[in-house]
């Protein structure tokens, strides 16, 4: 019997560079749109919260990057001292998404009726798009982190998985705003489950090559994603949820 290829360190570089371009086309447009308009006074400085989330999800990507090559030229020891950044930097990013989600609802309910339809279909929408992050980048970080020591191939392609789950902001920027990527007719949180599934099919085709099989650990990330992906997408626009949204925010 055929011995399966051994895997490679470049599909987890390659993969790393794939998000960080794909962070930069989403978001570099915009941000310096929104930079030129602070500058002429058009619109006023965003909140400190929206600040340190985009500082700490670049730094978050530069640092996946730098990591995977880190491993693949064996470099151990800058590899697991630049870790403790990543629990850093992901607290900051648990702690930012929520913040900046808040101060966008509540930006919108000062300037908005809150209970008007469009402002609770907005804001329930919202969040449930970004439920995925909310509820799988700390699953899969933590499971990356406890698996470090004793199964580094589970460790990492959960810290793949754990980074898939936060491009969904940037994945919806190419969609609706730029418009680079098409929405193939699909509602906005199915396109942007879409495309956060493309995002790491070659890591899971590299799998398939080198293994025969996708690893355990994508077969359980994935399989507990598509649990989320088929009922955010029932879930999606329903009247109990948006109900649920209201009562939340305390809109009235």
């Amino acid at each position: 019997m055929r011995n399966p290829i051994k895997p490679s360190g470049n599909i987890y570089i390659v993969t790393a560079f794939i998000f960080l371009i794909t962070s930069i086309v989403a978001f570099a447009p915009t941000s310096i749109n929104l930079i030129s308009k602070i500058e002429t006074g058009q619109l006023p400085m965003p909140p400190l919260i929206l600040h340190i989330h985009a500082a700490s999800m670049s730094l978050w990507l530069l640092l996946l990057c730098v990591q995977s090559i880190l491993i693949k030229s064996k470099n151990y020891t800058l590899h697991k001292k630049l870790g403790i950044a990543s629990m850093v930097l992901a607290t900051c990013i648990l702690i930012s998404m929520f913040g900046v989600d808040i101060a966008n609802i509540q930006g919108r309910l000062g300037l908005s009726n809150s209970n008007t339809q469009k402002f609770l279909n907005n804001s329930s929408g919202l969040l449930l798009i970004h439920g995925v992050s909310y509820l799988f980048f700390p699953l899969f970080y933590v499971w990356a982190i406890l698996s470090r020591r004793k199964d580094s191939e589970t460790h990492k392609r959960m810290m793949i998985l754990a980074t898939a789950v936060l491009m969904i902001p940037g994945l919806g920027r190419l969609i609706i705003f730029s418009k680079v990527l098409p929405d193939f007719g699909l509602n906005p949180i199915d396109a942007r489950h879409l495309y956060m599934l493309v995002l790491i099919t070659p890591a899971i085709i590299h799998d398939v090559h080198t293994r025969r099989l996708p690893h355990r650990s994508y077969l359980i990330g994935l399989g507990l994603l598509a649990l989320w992906i088929v009922a955010a997408h029932f879930i999606w626009g329903t009247t109990w949820w948006i109900e649920f949204v209201k009562k939340l925010i305390g809109a009235t």
